[in-house]
């Protein structure tokens, strides 16, 4: 296992900045935001590399409420036009170096069901079979995310996401778990990681407060020796915000709140991992 973090929850500060103090702060790498990773692609490539950072994968962008990006949309158009995006986000990886892609099935933010029956669950396979020859092309896996319900639709537990891992039943297609989520959604978060364990691929973290590691009330320690237990071996990737309104948004009006969590965070983990 190696530390990693997620750079969207850093909002609009520079990236330059950001990669900076993630690469000071003690991370071994990087889960670079999409939506950057595309406009941003050569000066990316400069940063990581004069700083000597790794980046592990990029954080897929649904981009919410653009109907476009959606890959669960109730409208084949729409769908149409997300799988490709979602394509160009599998290329620029791999450009990268980064190796995976997380894929929420249906867009984080849009937590409502618009069709009947299973057809969400149909559109979002679909979708994300469309990607996998891409991702088997890049050399980049797919990890599908599970997000809690007032997030997000189709996906909330592990038990949703590792169903759906194993309907796609492809090589390059994994799953994640995040402690925040699981925190919402899960009867016992360790039996879920454990229920998990043979498509686990990308683990994320952040206390139940969405908070960094030990600023809340999760059993890290817990978590930690579970993974250990069934010999996870990929990143772990924090995905903490800074306090404040709106889930969705990164940007609030105390981000050194942020910067204390991830320093805090390495610290913990590091101990744990060397226990």
């Amino acid at each position: 296992m190696h530390l990693s973090i997620c750079s969207w929850i850093f909002g609009d500060e520079p990236i330059e900045r950001v990669l900076k103090f993630i690469k000071k702060s003690g991370y071994d790498a990087i889960e670079l935001q999409a939506a950057m990773a595309l406009t941003h692609t050569d000066k990316i490539k400069q940063i990581v590399n004069d700083l000597q950072l790794k980046i592990d994968g990029i954080t897929g962008d649904a981009a919410w409420p653009d109907e476009t990006k959606d890959l669960a949309n109730g409208k084949p158009t729409n769908r149409k036009i997300a799988v490709e995006y979602f394509k160009e986000q599998i290329k620029v990886c791999n450009e990268l170096g980064g190796k995976y892609i997380v894929i929420c099935p249906s867009a984080v933010g849009k937590a409502h069901l618009v069709g009947k029956g299973t057809e969400d669950w149909d559109w979002a396979i679909d979708s994300v079979k469309q990607l996998c020859e891409t991702a088997t092309l890049e050399s980049v896996e797919l990890i599908i995310e599970p997000v809690n319900r007032y997030e997000s639709s189709i996906l909330n537990t592990a038990e949703d996401a590792y169903r759906f891992v194993n309907e796609l039943n492809h090589p390059s297609v994994k799953m994640l778990v995040d402690t925040y989520h699981m925190n919402i959604e899960e009867v016992d978060m360790i039996s879920a990681i454990e229920s998990v364990s043979n498509k686990l691929g990308v683990f994320h973290l952040s206390d139940n407060n969405r908070q960094g590691v030990g600023f809340g009330h999760i059993d890290f320690e817990a978590v930690i020796s579970k993974l250990k237990e069934i010999n996870y071996g990929g990143p772990l990737v924090l995905e903490c915000m800074a306090p404040g309104a709106n889930p969705f948004a990164a940007n609030k009006e105390s981000m050194d709140d942020l910067y204390l969590y991830c320093e805090h965070t390495v610290q913990v983990l590091q101990r744990m991992l060397s226990n």
